[in-house]
């Protein structure tokens, strides 16, 4: 099994469960997911609620990484996780910072780090530390020392998760650029990032100033278009199609009000770049369907919908997103994946949006300032 076979959802209602069942009686344990921050840009994966028997509570900021992280890649992250914390109010610069980790496997050296930082963990193999001062709570478990989700092998593929976080870190980030300044800006492990460079240097997309080098160039058409050999957004996208009786215009009002995150990609994304013709389907990435579906009162349509409404293959769809008339939307990159591998109309949309990308590029791609 590959950690990216794990949704963030089982892991959430796993730890959830392991740590219930060891929580004394009468103690309550409730769990929201993905919750806005409204003090902050941020989304917090979980927000878990602990409450004693006595009534006392705490409140836990639950941060969710889908890919092997080293210990390294978690001290890089803890201030920001912390400041988060304090931009919710959930807890003051003097105070302690409740925060649990959750990951498909942590090594000991991670799970090391994070205890000595009072950080809380758990892990997909039962590896858990849940620390709480007020109420007092230690949960500790042992589970495997020994990473089943590794993958040692030259990467072959862009499929999945992991390598699509990766891809779309290249294509939006201008190089010059090194794996640990990548890593840092996208929030992935260094070692997936190395993987996916490697292969992307075996066939010619990019260039390094060594071996193991920093980044100097990367060919982002041609990146681009490798990814599509291997990401297909129909096949990677839960999506589903629903009716707004009143039109796009009505559901594009509605979502200027919406209080969860969403992504506009597609067509109607791309007309805003490159218009081709009037978008009659309009495609968003939401990261809970059945919520968004309640609060834009959408009706099911297996034919002759006008929304595209769906979970995306990974939160990366909701970052570097761009504001416009109070509205979101996916990345160009994003947008210019989805339409090359769409039905119909939509790979000529693409090819229209990757001819006004290549006359922009200083438009849509990001320079990465490198550390002094």
């Amino acid at each position: 099994m590959r950690n990216n076979d794990i949704s963030e959802t089982q892991m959430l209602e796993t730890v959830k469960g392991e740590l219930g069942r060891r929580l004394p009686p009468g103690w309550l344990l409730s769990l929201k997911k993905q919750v806005s921050l409204p003090t902050s840009k941020r989304y917090a994966d979980g927000i878990l609620e602990v409450t004693a028997s006595d009534g006392t509570s705490a409140t836990v900021l639950i941060e969710t990484k889908q890919n092997y992280l080293e210990a390294r890649d978690l001290l890089r992250q803890l201030s920001t996780w912390r400041k988060a914390l304090i931009n919710q109010r959930l807890s003051s610069p003097n105070e302690e910072a409740n925060i649990l980790v959750v990951t498909p496997y942590l090594g000991q050296s991670a799970r090391d780090e994070l205890a000595k930082e009072g950080i809380s963990f758990a892990d997909s193999t039962g590896n858990i530390r849940f620390v709480l001062s007020k109420p007092a709570v230690f949960i500790e478990a042992q589970g495997s020392n020994k990473n089943p989700f590794r993958e040692d092998a030259p990467l072959k593929s862009l499929k999945g998760r992991g390598a699509g976080r990766v891809v779309r870190g290249m294509l939006d980030y201008q190089p010059p650029f090194g794996i640990r300044k990548l890593a840092d800006e996208t929030l992935t492990s260094a070692a997936s990032i190395s993987r996916v460079i490697d292969l992307l240097e075996r066939e010619n997309i990019v260039n390094r100033d060594s071996p193991r080098g920093q980044v100097l160039s990367v060919n982002w058409e041609q990146l681009l278009r490798r990814w599509i050999r291997d990401y297909n957004f129909l096949e990677a996208n839960k999506m589903k199609t629903y009716l707004e009786p009143r039109g796009i215009p009505e559901l594009l009002s509605k979502l200027t009000k919406a209080n969860f995150k969403y992504a506009i990609t597609g067509s109607y994304a791309a007309t805003r770049y490159a218009p081709v013709a009037q978008s009659r389907l309009l495609t968003i990435y939401v990261d809970y369907p059945e919520g968004a579906e309640e609060q834009l009162q959408l009706r099911n349509a297996e034919t002759g919908g006008n929304i595209l409404l769906g979970q995306p293959y990974d939160p990366v769809v909701f970052e570097r997103t761009e504001i416009s008339d109070q509205l979101t939307y996916a990345r160009v990159s994003q947008v210019a994946a989805d339409l090359l591998t769409g039905v119909g109309r939509n790979p000529s949309e693409g090819e229209a949006l990757i001819e006004w990308m290549r006359e922009n590029e200083d438009k849509w791609r990001i320079p990465l300032i490198q550390p002094t």
